[in-house]
């Protein structure tokens, strides 16, 4: 309160253009409101590709074969760290916005506007709303990879039992653009194993939602048929089939096996691929028909997945949607 010459008292009223340096206020709300956001998300950003694009080296020399699912595990672990990156900007946003709005009331030393009010809201609802639905698919998206992952991983515990009978199984081998999920060598043949974890109806027939009906060409589920799995698979064995070939330097052919971690495969057809639950893995390959290799090919044939299936970078390889 300030007097003047008759005693009257004034409110103290600031003067925007008493001085040169005085931002103006419109700016000075969009820097407060938005500079902190995106000055955050920009160094979260930074840090993240930082820590991908480091070179690191392992403490140990040899080289560590690959574990089932390994690729979509590596995916699951950067997939985390995007959601955190948007969890966190979820919760910065609504903070940022409201300090920004306080900010506003102390500069301008008056109540903003009904629209300035309305405005900053829309924005940020809107910002907010953008960080949720892309936060929401990400989750989506690491549920249905771990799922993929369990399959895999339960897949692979039931092709290393078959090592104590003298195959030899390696997993999430590195292809060209892809990755084939589980490869078995033995004295009957190569195998491509395919991995698919088809999410089951949650009802009380258990049993019968359970069953998938195999009739050769088509795999029908209750949901819905799919003819890509065995185009996927079939398509797989010919590539690894070939590079073989190349590499060993003999003309060898692989067979592909799909398996269905969780389902019951009702086959009415005799034709086709081998569809089996990873429970049949024992009697399918005690009982498939051979094609024989000798010792000495199918010792060539380990070496050049040895080779080729060490513990490599992920970054250097994408690979197909369970």
């Amino acid at each position: 309160m300030i007097q003047d010459g008759n005693g009257n008292g004034q409110a103290y009223k600031p003067d925007r253009k008493a001085h040169p340096l005085t931002i103006d206020i419109d700016w000075m709300f969009v820097i407060v409101t938005f500079g902190p956001l995106a000055a955050c998300l920009s160094i979260l950003q930074m840090w993240w590709w930082w820590q991908r694009r480091r070179p690191r080296r392992a403490p140990f020399p040899q080289t560590l074969a690959r574990a089932p699912g390994q690729s979509l595990l590596h995916r699951i672990d950067a997939l985390s760290e995007h959601i955190t990156i948007q969890t966190a900007s979820l919760i910065m946003l609504p903070v940022v916005l409201y300090a920004s709005y306080i900010t506003h009331l102390y500069s301008a030393g008056h109540h903003a506007a009904p629209v300035d009010v309305g405005l900053l809201a829309l924005v940020g609802v809107t910002i907010w709303g953008y960080f949720l639905i892309i936060t929401l698919r990400m989750i989506k998206r690491r549920r249905l990879l771990r799922l993929g992952y369990a399959g895999e991983l339960s897949v692979g515990q039931s092709l290393n039992r078959l090592m104590l009978e003298g195959y030899r199984v390696y997993h999430d081998f590195p292809a060209e653009g892809f990755n084939i999920d589980h490869i078995v060598v033995g004295s009957r043949g190569v195998f491509a194993v395919e991995t698919k974890t088809h999410p089951q109806p949650a009802t009380t027939n258990r049993r019968e939602d359970a069953t998938v009906a195999y009739d050769g060409r088509m795999l029908h589920f209750p949901t819905g048929s799919d003819h890509a799995m065995l185009v996927q698979a079939k398509q797989q064995s010919k590539w690894l089939a070939r590079w073989l070939s190349q590499a060993v330097g003999e003309n060898l052919s692989v067979r592909a096996v799909i398996a269905l971690p969780g389902w019951f495969v009702k086959r009415t057809s005799p034709e086709g691929l081998p569809v089996v639950n990873p429970r049949q893995f024992a009697s399918l390959f005690r009982h498939i028909q051979p094609r024989a290799l000798s010792a000495e090919v199918i010792t060539r044939i380990v070496h050049q997945l040895e080779q080729r299936c060490g513990d490599i970078p992920e970054e250097s390889v994408t690979h197909e949607p369970f």
